[in-house]
């Protein structure tokens, strides 16, 4: 590999932490050095062998070395117990409950819990939940992987604003043993706010849903939900939507096309709820429990209206530090299309396109899902990156039961009653080119409706197009297949299907920095690439289904540039994309460069890098 101080660098600081993780406390960087040696050692050996036909050699021709030797120098310090391994001995605990003003007349509290020594004036938060996310243990060698999940996880609980931890070496020990020694560990903790509320506005505007919107929303918090660092967040939301255009009347127009409504409460606890002792699992694991409901209600005035309730239990963990889990072993989503909600117009499409009548549709779905995720470079030491997601889904099997032996009790049925498998992948890979990035994406979808549903519940459904996925096209107006839009006019219909396809390429460059980098100016250029299909054929949308021979000609194409403005803490995004291929045209596999016009581009506006 080519030498660079850069590589130099990054293994003087692998070896250091390799060092300070098997018990070297006082080891530094400063022990550790390179010796650059640039002799070509091959000819002097040649030299050695037969010094008069070298010698000769070496006065007619000069040899170019491009090739170094690098030695690894371990060097003394002052301190020489850069040798010496320590243990952990004594872990103190100090919490300071910062928001409590009754603390100033009430003595300090003094106690010990396996084997850690707390002090407090107040415990605002259970001493076993502290205990359960300290990684550092009395008798164990020093390591720096333990003193940063300490760190970590105590900071993840929300409970605490500062989090430190400073070392003390054991007096009687520091002179006493020239190998080994003892370390007491102080661990600080200042509490944060419990609870606060947060009052949010927007003005956003969507491309291809609506031309202006208004929204606001309301969050309150609770960061110690009975003294267990459990969390509470409750949430409700409303917007607005302004459509300009014909679809309301044939004249082009201002008016009101919609409203949103939502409600949702999460419960978040820093361990596994289970039916079972935790000492079966490791507290490395960073579990979480996590319960949530939601309630949202979508309106498109004149047209319809859809109520959506849903309820999930799940767990996530930390497998190592490049693998995580999510794991919903049971969801429940009930969605409803209220009949009396729907317009007269919008009731006779319905009856005539099983297409919308699949979308529009009652669904009960419960099951489970699990979520792996891979990170190859979790703390951006390696200058490439590569991200893998993959999900499985499924519902309805454990529901079908449940129906069959309702059934025969009560002679009902639980109806409608969605059933389905889904799989998806998602695979990117970021590439350092000189100061610039070459990013890659590849995501592949597939959902198999079983039994007797002919397609994916509405909100499992997949869509392409906008400004996270096919940029030539605006939001979900792409698809399914190569079928052409037949429902007329019906911009408010999302075109979605059961599996989707999709690549995207990336070139990002820097241009021009701002106020002493605080603002970055960068370009891109990019290629996006797929579609969504239907598992099922749809007399209603021709070719909208999957078929191995039409693939070639059912991937979209577009191709843009883009400019991003990135304050560091967030990235402003304008994208130009253009549709290079379209499916729905049938000849010459799609491509129209007889039909280019620059105004057949789409502008995508965003917050955020698209992947």
């Amino acid at each position: 590999m080519p030498f660079t101080y850069f590589s130099c660098g990054l293994e003087r600081e692998r070896l250091y932490k390799i060092f300070r993780n098997s018990g070297l406390y006082d080891f530094k960087m400063d022990n550790i050095s390179f010796e650059i040696d640039t002799i070509n050692r091959q000819s002097l050996k040649n030299l050695s062998d037969d010094p008069f036909s070298q010698s000769v050699d070496f006065n007619t021709e000069k040899k170019e070395n491009n090739t170094i030797t690098v030695y690894v120098k371990f060097d003394e310090t002052k301190e020489n117990s850069y040798k010496k391994t320590y243990i952990f001995n004594d872990i103190f605990v100090k919490i300071n409950d910062v928001y409590n003003r009754s603390n100033a007349n009430v003595p300090i509290t003094n106690n010990i819990l396996d084997n850690i020594h707390f002090q407090y004036s107040s415990l605002p938060v259970n001493r076993n939940v502290i205990v359960r996310n300290i990684f550092i243990q009395k008798g164990q060698e020093f390591n720096t992987n333990d003193v940063e999940a300490t760190i970590n996880r105590l900071n993840q609980l929300g409970v605490f604003q500062f989090v430190n931890i400073t070392f003390e070496k054991v007096k009687d020990d520091i002179d006493s043993n020239i190998n080994f020694g003892k370390i007491n560990c102080n661990i600080t903790l200042n509490t944060s706010p419990k609870m606060d509320g947060i009052i949010v506005g927007d003005v956003s505007t969507s491309d291809g849903d609506y031309f202006l919107g208004f929204g606001g929303s309301l969050t309150f918090k609770n960061r110690n939900l009975f003294h267990g660092a459990n969390q509470m967040l409750i949430r409700t939301a409303y917007s607005t939507e302004f459509r300009n255009d014909d679809l309301l009347d044939g004249t082009k127009k201002f008016y009101l096309s919609g409203n949103n409504a939502s409600a949702t409460a999460e419960f978040t606890f820093p361990k596994f709820i289970v039916p079972f002792k935790q000492n079966l699992f490791s507290k490395k694991t960073l579990p979480y429990t996590v319960l949530s409901f939601n309630y949202t209600l979508i309106q498109r005035l004149r047209n319809y209206s859809i109520i959506n309730a849903t309820g999930t239990f799940g767990y996530s963990w930390k497998e190592t530090n490049k693998k995580f889990w999510r794991l919903n072993p049971s969801f429940l989503t009930i969605t409803k299309v209220p009949d009396r909600l729907l317009s007269a117009a919008f009731k006779n499409k319905l009856e005539t396109n099983s297409y919308l009548k699949n979308i529009f549709s009652d669904n009960t779905i419960y099951g489970e899902n699990v979520t792996f995720n891979y990170k190859n470079n979790p703390d951006n030491f390696l200058p490439n990156n590569t991200a893998l997601k993959i999900m499985f889904e499924e519902a309805g099997t454990i529901l079908r039961g449940v129906d069959y032996l309702y059934s025969n009790i009560t002679k009902n049925h639980i109806e409608p009653i969605a059933q389905y498998i889904k799989i998806e992948g998602d695979l990117r890979r970021y590439i350092k080119v000189n100061k610039a990035e070459w990013a890659n994406r590849i995501m592949v979808g597939l959902g198999i409706p079983v039994g007797e549903s002919e397609a994916l519940p509405y909100i499992k459904r997949y869509s392409a197009g906008g400004a996270f996925s096919n940029r030539g096209w605006r939001a979900r107006t792409l698809g399914p297949g190569r079928s052409i839009d037949t429902t007329q006019k019906l911009a408010y219909i999302d075109r979605t299907g059961d599996m989707k396809l999709e690549m995207n390429s990336e070139y990002r460059m820097n241009l021009l920095k701002l106020f002493s980098g605080v603002i970055n100016i960068k370009g891109a250029g990019f290629v996006d690439i797929g579609n969504i299909w239907l598992y099922n054929k749809n007399s209603n949308l021709p070719g909208g289904e999957f078929q191995l021979k039409y693939l070639l000609q059912d991937l979209a194409m577009s191709a843009g540039v883009g400019l991003r403005l990135d304050f560091s803490f967030f990235v402003f995004r304008v994208d130009w994309g253009y549709p290079v291929k379209k499916p729905n045209y049938l000849s010459n596999y799609g491509f129209g460069y007889d039909k280019f016009r620059y105004g057949n581009g789409v502008y995508n506006i965003a917050i955020g890098y698209p992947f």
